[in-house]
């Protein structure tokens, strides 16, 4: 199997790291030694890959798509971590969680700023593939963040982009679950035994969710508007057992519609409650007497 070399040294390599975490508990030999271990690995894994040719271009961008970013996001994520620990001021917890919000502000601008392609990873697209994890491939560089000095021979134009995303993503956990700690929400006394919700399965359309999506997006209604497209992909896709792997492509189809709104799902749905509406009100006459009064203009005299 072409993963199981790569499986194994990433077992080995977290493993030591997690000691390493547990065991060091200055910042500095911490990050020292967790460097080492990351150093040695990478160099395994670069003498591997250019040891041997990669069966077919698909077993390429798997590689360099999915396998080494995991690897180096595991460098990212222990600088971050450092920073974080050499960063945090002395003080009271309101202090402290004050100082968690503000890095976990910082995490989130790093998404927002890379989102159409924090969304191409998280939704795992592939249309682009080709062009971002094969290596030598010509791509307009103004369509790509500004990357670090790559190793042609290891490196293609997305893949560190993909280990930042995951290194975040580790950090932005990591800074969550101290706050949690803080909250005394880590370890509660008593497990909660969770209420049981009904299992609601989306029926409509694709489509139809996905100007759903869209509509929420746009209109700020989650977190005041500091949410991405994906989060609310991800959101609905565990709630209602949908799959959207294509949902930014069904918004530029719905983009596109020329006779009909764009809007047409979400029209339907004030028609549909507008009609409800009139429908209560026929059998309130009273109530729909005052409410046209209420709404028509005075009569002039």
């Amino acid at each position: 199997m072409f993963t199981q070399f790569y499986d194994a040294l990433y077992g080995a390599v977290v493993k030591t790291l997690v000691l390493i975490l547990g065991s060091e508990h200055d910042p500095v030999k911490r990050l020292a030694r967790a460097l080492q271990e990351i150093r040695l690995t990478l160099q395994t894994l670069r003498a591997r890959v250019l040891s041997r040719p990669f069966p077919s271009p698909a077993i390429e961008i798997g590689f360099f798509k999915t396998i080494k970013p995991k690897f180096y996001a595991l460098r990212i994520f222990h600088l971050e971590l450092y920073n974080l620990d050499m960063n945090k001021p002395a003080g009271t917890r309101e202090i402290l969680m004050s100082f968690y919000r503000d890095e976990l502000r910082i995490v989130r601008r790093f998404f927002k700023r890379n989102s159409f392609l924090y969304q191409y990873f998280k939704a795992g697209f592939t249309e682009m593939d080709n062009l971002y994890f094969v290596r030598g491939a010509e791509i307009p560089s103004v369509l790509l963040p500004e990357m670090p000095d790559s190793d042609p021979e290891f490196a293609t134009a997305l893949d560190y982009l993909f280990a930042r995303f995951i290194g975040m993503e580790m950090l932005q956990q990591e800074i969550l679950d101290r706050m949690a700690g803080l909250d005394g929400a880590a370890m509660p006394l008593v497990p909660q035994k969770p209420k049981p919700v009904p299992s609601l399965k989306w029926t409509g359309s694709h489509v139809n969710m996905v100007e759903l999506i869209y509509g929420l997006y746009y209109t700020l209604q989650l977190n005041n508007g500091d949410v991405d497209v994906t989060e609310i992909v991800a959101l609905m896709e565990d709630t209602f057992g949908i799959k959207l792997r294509d949902a930014h492509h069904s918004f530029v189809e719905i983009r596109r519609r020329k006779v009909d709104s764009p809007a047409r799902f979400l029209e339907q749905m004030a028609a549909a409650i507008r009609q409800r509406v009139d429908d209560d009100l026929e059998y309130k006459p009273r109530l729909k007497q005052a409410l046209k009064a209420r709404n028509d203009p005075p009569r002039s005299h």
